[in-house]
C-alpha cells in the first residue's frame, strides 16, 4: 500500500480519501499539483478614471479675498449718530442733533439747549477750550500762590489767601497790575487769530484733512488752535488722527476738571 501511495503520489495522480475528524467524516479532497514556476512580470501603470458628472458636482472653493489695509489711526466721524440719547445722562436727557461725536470732548450735553447752528457750536468750542486752559493755570497757580507766596505775601490777601473778587484786595494789590497786563496780551494774540483762517495754523492742514469726510458741513477748522506747540506734545499719543484727537479731548477733559475745581476754590475761601 506505501509503494502504490508513493507511485501514485510521483505520477501526480489524484487520491480523495475519507479522512476522519473531530466534528464527523467530511470529504477533503487532497491534490497534488506540480510545482509552479515563478514567473517577473512588469508591473502596469494604474490610471485612475474620475467621473465627470461627480467632479462637476464638487463646487469650487471659494475665491481667496484680497487683504485690504486698514489704517489705524483713522477717525470715526459722527460716532453719536445712531443714538437717541446723551452720553452723559442718557436716562434723562436727549441727544442734540447737532452733538454728534465728531468732535473732542463731544458727549452730547447740551440740556439747556445752547447750540443752534453748527456756528454756535463751533464758537461755544472755543469759548469752552479757552476756558480749559486758563482753569488750568489757576488750579495750579492759586494754592502754589498760598503756599509759597512771593514777596514775603504782599501779593496775597487777608490770611494768606490768593486775591480774589470774593476774598478781596483783587484790585488794590500788585497782583490786579499782573492779572491786567496777563489779559491784554491775551486779548490781542485773540483778535489776531481771529483774522487768521485755521487752516493756515501750524496743524491747520492735518486737520483739514483729518475732517475732510465731513466735507462742507465742518469749515471752521479745529478750536483752540493757537499756533502754539514749542515742545511738540501735540503728537505724544500718535501721529494720525485718533493720536490727535485723544489728546484735543483730555485735554478739554482735564480743562472741565479744573474749572470745576477754582469753582471750588472760590466758594471754600470765601466762606
Amino acid at each position: 500500500m506505501l509503494v502504490l501511495l508513493l507511485a501514485s503520489m510521483a505520477s501526480g495522480l489524484v487520491v480523495s480519501p475519507t479522512m476522519p475528524s473531530r466534528c464527523g467524516a467530511l470529504p477533503m479532497a487532497m491534490t497534488v499539483e506540480p510545482p509552479v514556476v515563478a514567473t517577473t512580470t512588469e508591473e502596469e501603470p494604474v490610471v485612475v478614471v474620475v467621473d465627470e458628472a461627480v467632479e462637476s458636482a464638487t463646487p469650487p472653493p471659494p475665491p481667496s479675498k484680497p487683504m485690504v489695509p486698514v489704517d489705524s489711526g483713522s477717525l470715526r466721524l459722527k460716532r453719536f449718530a445712531g443714538c437717541e440719547r446723551s452720553a452723559i445722562l442718557p436716562d434723562f436727557l436727549a441727544r442734540p442733533p447737532l452733538l454728534d461725536g465728531s468732535h473732542a470732548g463731544d458727549r452730547g450735553f447740551d440740556p439747556l439747549g445752547v447750540v443752534k447752528s453748527r456756528e454756535d457750536l463751533y464758537t461755544m468750542m472755543e469759548a469752552e477750550v479757552r476756558h480749559c486752559r486758563l482753569a488750568m493755570l489757576c488750579a495750579v497757580g492759586w494754592p502754589l500762590s498760598e503756599l509759597n507766596p512771593a514777596f514775603d505775601g504782599a501779593l496775597l490777601a487777608s490770611n494768606g489767601r490768593a486775591p480774589s473778587v470774593l476774598n478781596g484786595h483783587f484790585f488794590d494789590s500788585p497782583s490786579f497790575l499782573v492779572t491786567a497786563l496777563f489779559f491784554a496780551e491775551l486779548a490781542r494774540r485773540e483778535v489776531a487769530n481771529l483774522s487768521e483762517p485755521k487752516k493756515s495754523k501750524l496743524y491747520g492742514h492735518v486737520h483739514s484733512q483729518d475732517y475732510a469726510a465731513l466735507g462742507d458741513e465742518w469749515p471752521y477748522g479745529v478750536p483752540g488752535d493757537e499756533n502754539f506747540d514749542p515742545l511738540g506734545l501735540y503728537g505724544l499719543l500718535g501721529k494720525d488722527p485718533i493720536g490727535r484727537f485723544v489728546m484735543r479731548d483730555l485735554e478739554l477733559e482735564h480743562g472741565r476738571v479744573a474749572m470745576l475745581a477754582v469753582l471750588l476754590y472760590v466758594v471754600v475761601e470765601a466762606s
